[in-house]
């Protein structure tokens, strides 16, 4: 594509910049997904800041315009030593557009950040906690009537004026903060400590694992210290959270594959360096700082994710979103591929694992298989659900051939089961809360999904899929994506039951057209370059060389 010329509009009022961005649409570009970033830089640290994004027509044809409103003082991790210039970037799809460069400088004085220091204060708590009513009552009203956000905001204040709060999830991590700061300065960062920390039990074969065995098994000079406790912080107990900060106040790296809260409520020392794995394989949902301002995203002020080392990714063309997402420099994202991907490459771990479950599921061996395996509907764990009326299970089989068994794979946050009538006990499994998914690839023929991230372990088999997208404009409009869904799903999407049926009938005959097969080898150029079966010893000897002194 061509290069592009844009025009700006700057607007800095007390610290808050209003940035706008137009550009009339090239005709190549029409109909495409469009992302536009704006770039703070100073030296080697940057900050790419996501645009709303709007397609309107101009007197002269369709017209890029992106907007945002951005606090300067929490832009960057750190405030600016040096200067700042801002410039833009521009994706089309997966690809990146460019621009005639026209950065703009911004005082590095308007990121100054003031910096909180809440001394407690017991007798303002005291009358904080009498007038609780009243500020309840007061932000009632402002909140539109909603109680939990009025306790929220209302707690927020007493924090603010007292320093106490009610919320223990709050107590917890300021606890956890001192106790942090305490442990630095009283002790050393041992050299070759490597911590891995989790609030969830790590699966076997996950990125956490993966990693923390390789150095075990490789690098005898390392030691190996773990805090992995499934409480959240509000439920951890006072010793619990002393020992993980002594952890990270003493560990050289710190590797996480997850969100872990009270640990982005530290000023880490700069002796400690935290690698982020993240569970998930490439990037299709919007996620992280992506989705500030939107429901369940963080806001502006969020220190969340940002004080990342490194984070290996599974691809170039994905860097500028992890970098967005999590709000550091796209030089800390680096593609080094993913480790949980390395036995998709392993022979004899799919020969092995194929045995397992054709011993143990002897209907899978002589029939073709299709998997079931759609995302959750919701905003997390409390509230997941899928609409059991979307896939009736019993008009699905009625449809396919006698030959055919069903893997029903809910996700693991869904806890409702699909109704299945009698008649198919012996072709229809729901293994929802047994079996890895990835491992259940391995003896499919079919995946049906819709918005799951399954798609990338699915592409790397070469597994054939079905996109069952019947809400695809209500789950865009709570969610979002990077790209356009249909152009990045490879494989066919259906809206309709009745085309669900008869296609994925279709497909279990492998009537693949060259298109179908073209579209699911250009998603692995784009999105899996950097997957290859060495993820794990590649991302060991990356952090072995760079942040472990032995």
């Amino acid at each position: 594509m061509r290069k592009i010329n844009y025009r700006i509009t700057v607007n800095i009022t007390q610290k808050t910049m209003k940035l706008g961005f137009r550009a009339k649409m090239p005709e190549e570009m029409e109909g495409k997904r469009i992302r536009v970033q704006a770039v703070f830089t100073q030296r080697q640290v940057e900050r790419r800041f996501p645009m709303e994004v709007v397609i309107e027509e101009g007197e002269v044809g369709e017209q890029i315009r992106a907007d945002a409103e951005i606090l300067l003082p929490y832009v960057f991790y750190s405030p600016p030593r040096h200067k700042v210039n801002v410039v833009f970037a521009l994706w089309c799809g997966a690809e990146e557009i460019s621009l005639d460069d026209q950065p703009f400088p911004v005082q590095k004085e308007l990121f100054a950040r003031a910096e909180i220091v809440r001394k407690r204060n017991l007798l303002k708590f005291a009358g904080c906690s009498l007038g609780l009513p009243f500020l309840l009552v007061r932000d009632y009203f402002k909140e539109g009537k909603n109680f939990i956000k009025a306790a929220k905001r209302a707690n927020e204040t007493v924090y603010r004026i007292s320093g106490y709060n009610y919320s223990a999830r709050q107590q917890n991590t300021d606890y956890f903060a001192a106790r942090y700061r305490k442990y630095v300065a009283k002790n050393k960062v041992k050299p070759n400590q490597i911590l891995f920390l989790s609030e969830r039990e790590p699966e076997e074969g996950g990125n956490l694992m993966l990693v923390k065995k390789w150095f075990e098994e490789n690098e005898p000079g390392v030691e190996i210290t773990t805090f992995i406790n499934t409480k959240t912080v509000d439920q951890l107990k006072k010793r619990e959270l002393r020992e993980c900060a002594l952890k990270c106040a003493t560990s050289a790296v710190i590797i996480l594959e997850d969100f872990y809260p009270q640990l982005h409520s530290i000023q880490k020392r700069n002796e400690t360096k935290i690698i982020q794995l993240w569970h998930a394989c490439g990037a299709f949902k919007t996620f992280g700082l992506t989705r500030m301002g939107k429901k369940g995203g963080a806001p502006q002020t969020s220190m969340n994710h940002r004080n990342y080392d490194l984070v290996p990714v599974s691809s170039d063309t994905i860097r500028d979103i992890y970098a967005e997402a999590f709000g550091i420099s796209s030089s800390k994202v680096q593609a080094l591929g993913v480790p949980r991907t390395d036995r998709l490459f392993d022979w004899e771990y799919e020969e092995e694992k194929r045995r397992e479950l054709y011993e143990k599921y002897p209907a899978f061996k002589d029939n073709r298989v299709i998997l079931f395996a759609p995302t959750f509907r919701g905003d997390g764990n409390k509230d997941a659900h899928y609409p059991p009326e979307a896939f009736d299970v019993n008009r699905f089989m009625e449809r396919q051939p006698e030959d055919m068994v069903l893997i029903l794979k809910n996700h693991p946050f869904v806890k409702q089961s699909f109704f299945v009538e009698e008649r198919w006990k012996d072709r229809v499994f729901d293994l929802s809360t047994k079996e890895h998914i990835n491992d259940l690839m391995l003896i499919s023929n079919l995946l049906i999904t819709d918005y799951s991230s399954s798609v990338f372990e699915a592409a790397i088999l070469e597994l054939p899929m079905l996109f069952y997208a019947f809400d695809e404009k209500e789950y865009m409009d709570s969610r979002d994506f990077y790209f356009d869904y249909d152009q990045f799903t490879p494989g066919p999407v259906v809206a309709e039951f009745e085309a669900l049926c008869e296609k994925a009938a279709s497909m279990l005959e492998n009537i693949v057209s060259e298109v179908e097969q073209s579209d699911l080898d250009n998603f692995r150029k784009v999105f899996l370059n950097m997957v290859d079966g060495h993820s794990t010893e590649r991302i060991c000897r990356k952090i072995k060389t760079n942040y472990i002194n032995i």
